[in-house]
């Protein structure tokens, strides 16, 4: 008898955009906090992980940077729409909803710096990735 395995929302998002785009690869990237300025975390999220060791997705990593979270960026820019010049107020309420948001895990590390316009350096990992076709029975 085959288990299927319990898949969190995260993930069967993730295996319906890779089966959604089966005919070519799925480019997309994820951030690490930086532990070490030298070496970026080896591995994927575990959510990723998970998807990879059930053999629903095969996963090619094709570059690591070390850079400012583009995920703050994008955050802050969504924050700003409304706003003809943001000030450090702006900023700093943006901030403090920001930091509630992030979970207790490697995330809480990813905190935006207190001066405006000062998002955290991470590490930005891009891959591609293809669902597996399951083989016939």
């Amino acid at each position: 008898m085959t288990q299927i395995p319990s898949l969190t929302q995260q993930q069967l998002e993730l295996l319906r955009l890779a089966k959604k785009n089966s005919v070519e690869e799925l480019r997309l990237s994820y951030e690490f906090p930086v532990l070490d300025d030298d070496e970026p975390p080896s591995g994927h999220p575990l959510f990723i992980q998970e998807l990879i060791d059930h053999h629903f997705i095969q996963v090619q990593m094709q570059g690591t940077a070390l850079g400012a979270s583009e995920f703050q960026q994008e955050s802050w820019t969504e924050y700003c729409e409304e706003i003809d010049y943001p000030s450090q107020a702006d900023w700093d309420r943006w901030r403090q909803g920001f930091i509630a948001q992030l979970s207790e895990g490697f995330e809480s590390l990813m905190i935006p710096e207190k001066i405006l316009g000062q998002f955290t350096k991470v590490w930005i990992r891009e891959i591609s990735l293809r669902a597996v076709q399951p083989s016939s029975l």
